[in-house]
């Protein structure tokens, strides 16, 4: 291991990397204004990454292919991860652990370590990433996007004003209502739900937040959604899926909304409701009130706070001020879905809330 966090750090593993790799490719991607640059020796890193950001990826003859990327990040399949590519101190400081993977932080190093098979090193001051995986990681497009490259890349974002946070978000008429929970608590049920009932889509699973002029707007990210057996027995219109793909690692299929529902994805909008859903066993739905400081103490937890210290100040300044814009309540999500419906333009039609027009004062 190296000792401490250098300037160069990601440097030389770029240029460790690209010794041990005769071919080069290269993909950017514009989220929402963040152009991100990834390089890659592996052919199956770059289909799984097209595939996880196709909604954001430039044109190969675009000028923006061309441009000084936002953040870059070079990602290497190796047949044996080596001491020399995990570079991360004995003095790095654990900021997260979820079983499989670690993060650490050293200075302006990040470091990612995904079940001993892959290491991601990010400096969050230059917005460079590099990493190394093992071919056996290389089975599961999901342990690609979301484990592998998805942390790090995410810090990297909210260094450049893009927050994500672990929520649905589902729009009428330019305003959002924000589901936020865990996987299990029903965001995906719902969202198909409601854009079955004409409303558009921002992410079934996550959404980005950026302030802009003093509140804050949510974009999307439009992923394909994720669903387990029983809801797709549940949900009729499922049947007429043709392209499911199957993730047996997590025991859920997936599929692009606008394969039911053409043009159901929205770009922009503003929250108005911050929602917190649990699945009730009735038929009817039902909401209860919240705080705004209750529903901010609960919206930290799906912010993704654990990963970046330099950025938890401003990353708090933004979920302090999407709880004073909206009107937060708990969700109780029935069965019946007239009802379900009926109770979140109930919601959305509410009070104006810290100068956001209800839909009758429009």
């Amino acid at each position: 291991m190296t000792a401490g966090c250098g300037t160069d750090t990601v440097s030389r593993l770029i240029r460790l990397g690209k010794k041990l790799s005769a071919e080069l490719s290269t993909s950017v991607y514009d989220v929402h204004g963040v152009l991100t640059r990834v390089t890659t020796n592996s052919g199956d890193i770059a289909d799984a990454l097209a595939h996880f950001l196709r909604a954001f990826a430039v044109d190969a003859t675009g000028a923006s292919r061309d441009e000084t990327p936002d953040i870059d990040i070079h990602l290497f399949a190796v047949e044996t991860l080596e001491d020399s590519m995990s570079p991360a101190p004995e003095q790095a400081e654990l900021l997260y652990n979820w079983g499989m993977l670690k993060i650490r932080h050293d200075g302006s190093c990040r470091y990612s370590r995904l079940d001993e098979r892959a290491q991601v090193t990010a400096d969050v001051e230059g917005c460079q990433a590099a990493g190394f995986t093992e071919m056996s990681l290389l089975e599961s497009d999901w342990l690609v996007t979301n484990l592998f490259f998805y942390p790090l890349w995410a810090q990297l974002l909210k260094v450049k004003g893009l927050f994500p946070l672990h929520a649905a978000g589902l729009v009428r008429e330019g305003r959002s209502i924000l589901f936020l929970g865990r996987s299990g608590s029903g965001k995906s049920t719902l969202s198909i739900s409601l854009v079955r009932s004409g409303f558009g889509l921002l992410s079934d699973d996550t959404v980005f937040l950026r302030e802009k002029d003093d509140r804050v707007e949510a974009l999307s990210f439009p992923e394909e959604i994720n669903v387990r057996e029983e809801t797709i027995k549940l949900l009729p219109e499922l049947s007429r899926v043709k392209n499911f793909t199957v993730n047996e690692l997590r025991q859920k299929s997936s599929f692009s909304i606008e394969e039911l529902y053409p043009g159901s994805i929205v770009h922009s909008s503003t929250p108005v409701v911050m929602a917190f859903p649990r699945i009730a066993d009735r038929e009817s739905t039902t909401s209860e009130p919240m705080s705004s400081t209750d529903a901010l103490s609960q919206s930290l937890r799906y912010g993704f706070f654990f990963l970046d210290p330099s950025t938890t100040e401003r990353h708090f300044y933004i979920m302090s001020l999407l709880a004073r814009q909206t009107r937060c309540f708990h969700f109780n999500t029935g069965s019946e879905q007239d009802g379900l419906v009926r109770a979140v333009n109930q919601l959305m039609a509410g009070p104006e809330q810290d100068g956001v027009p209800s839909e009758e004062g429009k």
